[in-house]
């Protein structure tokens, strides 16, 4: 079984053991970003460790799992106006391609798709990101989930989905929870037999798993039938057991046959039942399906051949090449025309602020975290003054991290607006008080924000965990793009700064205040 988790707290050590002082918050923010969208910009004053942080983060893994050659810095040059510099060129005179160290690392990666590999740009915006970097922007939000059959998981499950079912339930799924889940996988919801349930690859699982040795049919049948109502309705069908499954599901007395409620169906409390598992579910199903995921290639060259880097290595022979193909012991990289970016890869630039520097276009801060490092910690460095930890929780002794990529949808929204009502109408009237001022926001960093909050909090966050999250996602996803005059934005960061304090949101409520500092002083205010 691949692992796919770390522990914070095991990488807060190695961090340590290694003369570095990051705080929890930090790293945990990285990770946790990096996760729900593999693009981060770090940004902040000269000497806080914008770069060791990453190179740190890519040791740990490689240490780890065992793996090399996991990370590059790519210092990016003024000069950048195409991406060639990043990605290279087919060099005709001598028919080679002139590679990069970004293209080694992307089919390093693509060898080795089960661990992470780091590309850091080094003072990104010394050109100008969106011609450089445009290809993989628009290959980053060409991803896409494949309309993968999920009734085949009531055939057979993968060890990776049986780890994300174990990580959303924990060690404690209820057979009832299970039957829910096998009737959910099914490609329709229709009445089936009693033995249709007990076969399903997922209670086979639960029963070599939970239940070993234990005779299957009794317990099987009482969590469909224990004291269900022994009348039948009008419809002839028979509702509402005393377990989980009994409640959830219809009976009808001729065959002996089964199928889930619709929730008009349902009484509020198994409308929450349901939807719990459900939910949980979805998150399982979303974790697994970064195997299934589907994009746009970048485009490298227009030869028909595979071009190899160097003159006089051999010729490309492969008959049926695969991303797997294109570094071959003893003969070195060979680059194709079409190369899809590793779902493993993960792209964070750092960025420093003067007059040799170029903004960056909503394009680019849309599909990005943006996250300061400008916390200079003298009690964690020097043990001089008081700690500091921002974060309401000791995330250090939280649950394991999964490192995988997910990929944010409307689904994700959803899943915030049902499951976090209350914080998910916070981030609606931070929408509403710019969309006012023609400054909102669109459908992805709805979508990008609530995978955040997920990925945080989980299905049980709590009010300061869920303040912190939220908060940390206005700051690094909303504010970047606010720029401009005392007339276009006094007004919209003074109504913002009464929303954000009236709900507990610290962060961006004193970056809000900094800005507005900076209109009262030059008159024009930017996040960066």
């Amino acid at each position: 079984m691949t692992q796919k988790f770390i522990k914070l707290g095991d990488l807060i050590t190695y961090i340590k053991s290694n003369g570095f002082t990051y705080s929890e918050e930090q790293i945990y923010n990285i990770l946790i970003s990096l996760k729900t969208k593999p693009f981060l910009i770090l940004s902040g004053i000269s000497g806080t460790g914008k770069t060791k942080v990453i190179q740190l983060i890519a040791d740990y893994f490689a240490e780890m799992l065992d793996y090399t050659d996991n990370y590059e810095l790519v210092s990016v040059k003024p000069n950048w106006t195409d991406s060639r510099g990043i990605f290279g060129y087919h060099n005709i005179m001598d028919d080679t391609y002139s590679i990069t160290q970004t293209v080694k690392l992307f089919i390093r990666a693509a060898t080795n798709p089960q661990k992470p590999y780091f590309l850091l740009l080094d003072e990104m915006n010394l050109a100008r990101v969106e011609h450089y970097f445009s290809d993989f922007l628009s290959v980053l939000e060409s991803r896409r989930y494949t309309n993968k059959d999920i009734s085949e998981y009531n055939t057979t499950v993968s060890n990776e989905f049986v780890e994300q079912l174990l990580k959303q339930f924990g060690d404690n799924i209820s057979l009832s929870a299970a039957i829910v889940i096998s009737a959910l996988l099914k490609d329709n919801n229709s009445f089936e037999s009693v033995e249709y349930y007990r076969n399903t690859a997922i209670i086979k699982w639960w029963f070599n798993t939970f239940s070993k040795g234990v005779n299957k049919a009794p317990q099987f049948r009482s969590e469909l039938n224990q004291n269900r109502k022994n009348r039948e309705d009008d419809s002839g069908l028979k509702t509402d057991g005393t377990r989980l499954a009994g409640k959830l599901f219809l009976g009808k007395a001729s065959g002996n046959l089964y199928k889930l409620k619709e929730e008009s169906e349902m009484d509020d409390e198994q409308v929450k039942e349901f939807r719990t598992i459900k939910d949980k579910l979805l998150r399982a199903l979303d974790a697994t399906k970064d195997t299934y995921i589907k994009q746009e290639p970048i485009l490298l060259h227009n030869s028909e051949k595979i071009l190899k880097v160097d003159p006089n290595q051999q010729e490309y022979s492969k008959l049926k090449p695969s991303p797997l193909d294109y570094y071959i012991p003893n003969e070195g990289y060979y680059v194709p025309s079409l190369l899809p970016i590793p779902t493993n890869i993960f792209v964070i630039g750092t960025v420093n602020v003067d007059e040799t520097t170029f903004n960056f276009s909503p394009k680019v801060l849309d599909r990005s975290n943006v996250i300061e490092f400008n916390e200079v910690n003298l009690y964690s460095a020097f043990q001089y003054g008081q700690p500091l930890n921002t974060l309401h929780t000791n995330y250090v002794n939280e649950n394991y991290i999964d490192y995988t990529i997910s990929l944010p949808t409307s689904e994700d929204t959803k899943f915030f607006l049902n499951t976090y009502p209350q914080h998910f109408e916070i981030l609606v009237s931070v929408f509403r008080v710019l969309k006012k001022y023609n400054k909102h926001f669109g459908y992805r960093v709805f979508n990008e924000i609530s995978k955040y909050v997920f990925n945080f909090n989980g299905t049980s966050g709590n009010d300061n965990q869920l303040n912190d999250s939220l908060d940390l996602q206005i700051l690094q996803k909303i504010l970047p793009k606010l720029n401009g005059s005392v007339d276009e934005l006094q007004e919209l960061l003074d109504e913002l700064k009464i929303l954000l304090q009236n709900n507990n949101l610290p962060r961006s409520t004193e970056k809000v205040v900094e800005m507005i500092t900076d209109l009262e002083v030059t008159g024009f205010t930017t996040y960066l």
